[in-house]
C-alpha cells in the first residue's frame, strides 16, 4: 500500500514502506478533460513490485473527502484532500479578516465531505480578547471544536498541536490567514513558504503552490493548502445543505412542514430562530446565499 502525498500531472508521490516513491498513474487513470485526477492527496493504493520499483493496480475507496466544485461552464469535482481526520477551517481575526461567509462554506465543504472540521481563529494577538467574543458566538454550534491562537506569539499552538498529532490533517482557509505560518510554527522542520500580506490590497498572497502532505514531529500528516477565495461546495442540494448546518439540522424538525426550506415558508422555526444564539444571523444569511445557488 502507498499513501499519496501529492499529485502532480500524471505522477503521484508516495509513501511506501516508510520511503517516499514518484509513481506513474495507470494509463486509464491520466488526467480527465476537465483537469481532474482519479487520486488525490490522502489517497490510498494498492501496488505491485515492478522491477525495482513499484506500480499502481488500485485506489481503496476512501472514508471521506473535501472537495469543491470548480469554476466555468461545465462544473467538476476537484477533490483537495481525501481520508482525512480532521479539516481545520483556518480564519484570520483582522489583517486581513476573514468572511464568515468563507468560513461557512469551506464548513460545508467539509461536512459533505464527512470530513470532521475544526474552526481556528489565527492573529488573535491583533485584536482585544473581547472581539474575539463574536467568533464563538458565531460558531459555537457549527464546529466540533473552536481554536483561538497567534504564531506570532504562540498562543493557542500547544492545544493545535494536540490536536492534530498523530492524524492526517488539512488546513483549509484564505491566502494570508496564516496556515504556513502556523505550520512552521508547530514544526519548524517544515519551512514552508510565507508571504507579508500585500500592502496594496490588504489581502493575503499565494505561497502554496499545491496540496502536500507533510510528516508532522511526533507523528502525523499536515496539508498546506494553497489559498482559497472562493469555495463552491461539490454535489450540494437542499437536504445535504440543511445537513451541514447543525443548527439548522437541530431546528427544522420543529418546521410546520416537512419539506421547509425556511426561506419563506410559514411556521418555520429556522425563520423563527434566525438572529438568536440558536442561530446568528450570519450563520442563517450564508445558508440562504448557499440555497439561491441551487433554487
Amino acid at each position: 500500500m502507498g499513501l499519496v502525498l501529492r499529485v502532480k500531472g500524471n505522477y503521484v508521490r508516495a509513501l511506501v514502506d516508510a520511503q517516499v516513491e514518484w509513481l506513474a498513474l495507470p494509463g486509464r487513470w491520466r488526467l480527465t478533460s476537465s483537469g481532474s485526477n482519479p487520486v488525490a492527496v490522502g489517497d490510498i493504493v494498492g501496488l505491485e513490485n515492478a522491477g525495482d520499483s513499484f506500480k499502481i493496480v488500485d485506489a481503496k475507496a476512501r472514508r471521506n473527502n473535501f472537495t469543491r466544485r470548480t469554476a466555468g461552464p461545465k462544473p467538476a469535482p476537484q477533490i483537495i484532500a481525501a481520508n482525512l481526520d480532521l479539516v481545520v477551517v483556518v480564519a484570520a481575526a483582522l489583517a486581513p479578516a476573514t468572511p464568515f461567509g468563507l468560513i461557512d462554506r469551506l464548513l460545508v465543504t467539509a461536512a459533505l465531505g464527512n470530513a470532521p472540521a475544526a474552526l481556528l481563529i489565527n492573529k488573535i494577538d491583533l485584536v482585544f480578547k473581547h472581539q474575539l467574543e463574536m467568533w464563538f458566538d458565531n460558531y459555537r454550534c457549527a464546529a466540533s471544536e473552536i481554536l483561538f491562537a497567534s504564531a506570532l506569539s504562540g498562543e493557542g499552538l500547544e492545544r493545535l498541536y494536540n490536536l492534530i498529532a498523530g492524524k492526517i490533517v488539512l488546513f483549509a482557509g484564505a491566502s494570508g490567514v496564516g496556515k504556513s505560518t502556523l505550520a512552521n510554527a508547530l514544526d519548524p522542520n517544515l519551512h514552508l513558504r510565507t508571504a507579508e500580506i500585500s500592502s496594496a490590497t490588504g489581502k493575503g498572497r499565494h505561497t502554496t503552490s499545491a496540496v502536500e502532505l507533510h510528516p508532522l514531529r511526533g507523528g502525523g500528516w499536515l496539508a498546506d493548502t494553497p489559498g482559497l477565495r472562493g469555495c463552491a461546495p461539490w454535489d450540494l442540494n437542499r437536504e445535504n445543505l440543511q445537513q451541514a448546518f447543525p443548527e439548522i439540522a437541530r431546528l427544522r424538525q420543529f418546521c410546520g412542514f416537512r419539506n421547509c426550506l425556511h426561506r419563506y415558508e410559514i411556521n418555520c422555526a429556522v425563520q423563527a430562530a434566525a438572529g438568536s444564539p440558536d442561530l446568528p444571523g450570519e450563520r442563517y444569511r450564508s445558508y440562504l446565499k448557499l440555497l439561491a445557488e441551487i433554487t
